[in-house]
């Protein structure tokens, strides 16, 4: 039952970071959005060094796959907004 709840997690993980730039409709919207991935994968990775983290909980494998995610959906939308007339 682990594996099932670690495939579901890592769905999640790789999902929800790479919708949320695709729902921006506007270079300022991407602006903010892309500015607060940064900022929390900045903190993510600070924190990740410190074994008594919050972010502990997870690990870097999930909060890699939600980096990866994240940044695909940011290249993404930097394209259509790039080819948007």
């Amino acid at each position: 039952m682990s594996g099932v709840f670690a495939l579901v997690a890592a769905f999640i993980a790789f999902a929800v970071p790479i919708a949320v730039p695709l729902f921006v409709q506007s270079w300022r919207g991407f602006a903010v959005v892309t500015a607060a991935g940064a900022l929390f994968f900045t903190w993510v990775t600070f924190d990740l060094g410190n074994p008594a983290g919050i972010t502990q909980a997870l690990g870097p494998f999930v909060f890699g796959l939600a980096l990866f995610g994240f940044a695909a959906g940011v290249v993404a939308k930097f394209v259509m907004l790039l080819g948007r007339r």
